[in-house]
């Protein structure tokens, strides 16, 4: 009698164990391309969000996941987050085994694997360093990067002046990140992933701490960068009334010319030094 129960709780520890162990899961909201960026982005949910975790990704990559979670527990904080925009509306339900070492918060470990210290992705192992530091002179040393300029809001600060934003002027702001290089997306007055991302490199590239929330007085110089290549030009709406056409041109260095169908010529004004494709 002893040999079937001591057989039963066998069967039961060994089927019911690995269930228990793949319904912890975790809600992926965000990866960066490096840790800085990803320790700035954690940085800021935590201060509004329980459970952040950052995770070493692989590839030079790191991610940002809340948990770990039941699969059921999982999916309706996910609905719930998504539907306060709170996280980005791309983030998903990801497995533990997705994730690499922890290094966020300092210390955790809810993956229960052999700890490490969990570097950028240009640190090599400490063989290769100790070679490369035996073969550095003085002269090659890199130099350090300048300290990132003092913030005029806190984070929570920009998220409030930026809730105050219309449609038109997020729309402006991402229009401006692109014109900048910074973003690739579209045009929607959606601040998700790719729009944090684009501030945060934008933040990054201006020496401000990249946090992915521009501030008030950042914005203003976005804009101001912006809108600085305009000076000069004297966008105006020019209009032909014989060949019944209009259109914006910068008439501070072309002039309309003639109309041969089916667009308008323009000459350069003398007096500009500006070339246009």
């Amino acid at each position: 009698m002893s040999r079937i129960f001591l057989t039963l709780a066998f069967l039961a520890v060994t089927l019911v164990a690995p269930i228990a162990a793949k319904a912890q899961v975790f809600i992926q909201i965000e990866a960066q391309p490096s840790l800085a960026q990803a320790e700035a982005s954690l940085r800021r949910y935590s201060g509004r969000m329980q459970d952040v975790n950052g995770f070493a990704l692989g590839g030079g990559w790191y991610g940002i996941a809340l948990g770990p979670y039941s699969e059921e527990d999982a999916n309706t904080i996910l609905r719930n987050l998504r539907s306060s925009r709170l996280i980005p509306r791309d983030s998903y339900i990801a497995e533990a085994s997705e994730y690499d070492r922890q290094f966020w918060p300092v210390g955790a470990n809810v993956l229960n694997r052999p700890t490490q210290e969990v570097t950028d992705s240009t640190a090599t192992d400490s063989a290769t360093q100790g070679a490369e530091q035996q073969t550095t002179t003085a002269e090659t040393l890199p130099q350090p990067d300048p300290e990132p300029q003092p913030s005029d809001e806190t984070v929570r600060e920009a998220r409030a002046s930026e809730a105050g934003l219309t449609r038109e002027e997020r729309e402006a702001l991402q229009e401006a990140l692109k014109w900048a290089g910074f973003y690739g997306g579209k045009i929607d007055a959606a601040f998700g992933q790719g729009t944090r991302g684009s501030m945060a490199r934008w933040q990054e590239a201006n020496n401000f701490e990249a946090t992915g929330v521009l501030t008030t007085r950042q914005r203003a110089e976005l804009f101001r960068q912006y809108n600085a290549v305009l000076e000069g030009l004297d966008l105006r709406v020019v209009r032909d009334t014989g060949a019944g056409i209009s259109m914006k041109l910068p008439t501070g260095v072309v002039e309309f010319s003639k109309y041969e169908p089916p667009s308008p010529i323009t000459t350069p004004r003398a007096t500009s030094t500006q070339r246009f494709c």
